[in-house]
């Protein structure tokens, strides 16, 4: 999948006012990315029955295992993304170092990539991830 999602066209075509109506922007496809890694990562491995692996893994079951988690955690981010993110090239995934990660539990790390656009282009990409004790997962 190499540009917008099918929906997002489907969206674009269907407006009589939109003067992109078979076009698109560079930033629709950094949104369209963006709000598809914030369902992803908030969906919990096995809740799709056709495809078991997508989603994170549950959080909340490797907590007890820290500081081995964190790897785990990361681990898990990026493996989703290289997975189901074809848009996305180049995906690294690091850590931030927090030191009330006890007290907050919540894991923080950064994501690096590069968007491969329809024409060739590829841009560089950096968020960040906020994991809490639940596994909810925070795009920032």
């Amino acid at each position: 999948m190499a540009g917008p999602s099918l929906l997002t066209r489907i969206q674009h075509a269907a407006d009589p006012h939109s003067t992109e109506r078979h076009t698109y922007r560079d930033h629709d496809l950094e949104s369209a990315i963006l709000t598809h890694l914030g369902h992803m990562l908030n969906t919990r491995q096995g809740s799709s029955l056709t495809c078991p692996d997508y989603g994170l893994m549950e959080v909340s079951e490797v907590l007890h295992e820290f500081p081995e988690a964190i790897g785990l955690v990361q681990r898990s981010l990026k493996n989703c993304i290289q997975a189901y993110e074809p848009r996305l090239k180049n995906v690294q995934v690091r850590h931030v170092r927090n030191d009330s990660v006890l007290q907050s539990m919540i894991l923080e790390f950064e994501i690096t990539a590069q968007i491969q656009f329809p024409d060739g282009r590829r841009q560089a990409l950096r968020l960040g991830a906020a994991v809490d004790q639940s596994g909810n997962v925070r795009m920032t």
